[in-house]
């Protein structure tokens, strides 16, 4: 008789947490003000983490501002340059009645 024997299924035991996004943000805000709040240790050391972390993303968004700001400049110069040698001198006039055959 164990040849027809067949096993229950298994139980699917899903509880459903809900997560509300407005909750998690106001209980970190406690949390970084020392206050008392219900986030687990690991939540706090997340948060800690994120901000330590999003400090050094500060300056070096600093330094990359830096370097955004000198590679527009300097290729602003150059398209200046550019437009001034097509459009203000009289080598372009050259080349291109050259090319017509004039």
């Amino acid at each position: 008789m164990a040849f027809f024997y067949r096993h229950n299924p298994k139980k699917f035991n899903y509880k459903p947490r809900y997560f509300d996004p407005e909750q998690q943000e106001w209980e970190e805000k406690k949390a970084a003000a020392g206050l008392d709040s219900k986030l687990t240790h690991e939540e706090l050391l997340r948060l800690k983490m994120r901000k330590s972390w999003g400090a050094a993303n500060e300056e070096e968004s600093k330094e990359q501002q830096r370097a955004k700001l000198i590679r527009r400049i300097v290729l602003g110069v150059f398209v200046v340059f550019v437009f001034y040698f097509i459009f203000c001198t009289p080598l372009m006039t050259n080349i291109v009645s050259g090319l017509m055959g004039k």
